[in-house]
């Protein structure tokens, strides 16, 4: 039961806190309203695992509208404190399962990659932040976006995405070994 809680506990944390943060800054019922109305609306520029450039993030901001931007500002300033919640259970669970292991590789092998993705989910909302302040609603027009910053916060995203994938299949497969060789 132990392990399966050592896995089940930071992938709850990490939908349910973006269940969460999608409700509590607006953005999860402005998006249903738009698309309710028939716009389609682009995927989320934090979820975008091959990145985007400067034309896909102005799209995704015209798409949202005034209100869904207001909503968009909400959720990314909420989203700076949600890297410690879902960081946090994840660390705790793989340093279980380390542990529970007797330590079979440095520890450095999971605070390394989870400080970067940490690191990189944080940058990536400071800089999607001050561009959205930046952005302009003009047809066809890059809106005053600055190309290299939104490349940054494109490569920050990537960052954080494939690292947290790693980690999360990393701890699915240290809780298989678990579960089928035992603990040492």
């Amino acid at each position: 039961m132990n392990v399966i809680i050592a896995f089940g506990f930071p992938v709850a944390v990490l939908l349910g806190g973006g269940w969460v943060l999608d409700r509590l800054s607006g953005r999860a019922s402005v998006i249903k309203q738009l698309t309710s109305a028939g716009r389609t609306i682009p995927q989320p520029l934090n979820m975008q695992w091959l990145g985007y450039g400067l034309e896909s993030a102005w799209g995704y901001w015209f798409a949202l509208q005034d209100e869904g931007r207001r909503a968009e500002r909400k959720f990314l300033r909420l989203d700076l404190l949600f890297p410690f919640f879902y960081g946090g259970s994840l660390a705790a669970s793989l340093w279980w399962v380390w542990l529970t292991l007797k330590k079979p590789f440095p520890l450095t092998w999971i605070v390394a990659p989870l400080a970067i993705a940490l690191i990189a989910d944080c940058a990536e909302n400071l800089i999607q932040l001050n561009q959205l302040t930046r952005y302009r609603d003009v047809p066809r027009g890059n809106g005053n976006l600055q190309r290299p910053w939104i490349r940054a916060a494109s490569c920050a995203t990537v960052i954080k995405l494939w690292f947290m994938g790693g980690l999360y299949m990393g701890l699915g497969g240290l809780v298989w070994k678990i579960l089928t060789e035992g603990a040492p």
